[in-house]
């Protein structure tokens, strides 16, 4: 291999160098998204994320896990939607699977932004008058067009946008003698997603609420104060009685 084949040390030193980043370039948005959130889960009300392909993944692991919001559930999880994430009349297919209310925050996650499946699954957050915030690369999406019949691209309809700042094609190195490697948007838009929730966690604080924060069962008491935090939601989330 030649010499400008990069290392895994290359890899998480620029790994970390996007995120540390997004503190500064993100603030704003960050702020926005996490008193959203905060007056959502203030009035009762549950945080869904979506996510098709691999930002599925970011869905599920914001959604009844150690230290996060009880109340945030993963919006059709499920392997199959990456498959059709190009075909448009999908969204609300999807969108009947959940139950989000005026007033809740809807989390859309899509690296590029420009599928049909999750601009109308923000669409349609939007139509049922939650707030939608987007998490993806405005450099992927500026680069490429929309998929949607609309022309439309996530960030630009989205109340809040967050920026994971990963280069289009989701690719840190550019290698002579290999195509470029290295993705970066999972790690990116999950430290994104978390970093919101902990912001969120300090706005209920301040504004006098006990945020409904998700222990390990693996720890002492773990199990008992998570049922004790689930009973909030048992009407909306049933499935948190065996989680």
């Amino acid at each position: 291999m030649t010499s400008d084949t990069p290392r895994a040390a290359d890899y998480l030193t620029e790994l970390a160098d996007i995120i540390s980043r997004r503190g500064i370039e993100c603030a704003e948005q960050i702020g926005a998204a996490a008193e959203a959130i905060g007056a959502c889960v203030a009035a009762g009300g549950i945080i869904h994320l979506f996510g098709s392909g691999h930002s599925r993944l970011v869905a599920i692991d914001a959604a009844v896990r150690a230290a996060t919001m009880t109340n945030a559930v993963a919006i059709c999880p499920d392997e199959w939607v990456g498959r059709v994430e190009r075909v448009e009349g999908i969204g609300e297919i999807v969108l009947k699977r959940s139950d989000i209310r005026a007033g809740e925050v809807l989390v859309v996650i899509s690296q590029s932004g420009l599928n049909p499946l999750p601009i109308e699954v923000a669409l349609g957050g939007i139509a049922r008058e939650a707030t939608v915030v987007g998490v993806g690369s405005a450099a992927h999406s500026q680069a490429g067009t929309s998929r949607h019949g609309s022309g439309a691209r996530l960030m630009d309809i989205v109340d809040v946008f967050l920026d994971t700042g990963v280069p289009a094609g989701d690719a840190l190195f550019h290698p002579a003698h290999t195509a470029p490697l290295g993705p970066a948007s999972t790690v990116a838009a999950s430290a994104l997603v978390h970093a919101t929730l902990v912001e969120a966690s300090r706005w209920l604080v301040d504004h006098g609420h006990e945020p409904p924060i998700r222990r390990s069962r693996n720890l002492p008491g773990g199990a008992e104060h998570n049922t004790a935090v689930a009973a909030r939601y048992l009407d909306r989330l049933p499935e948190l009685r065996w989680m």
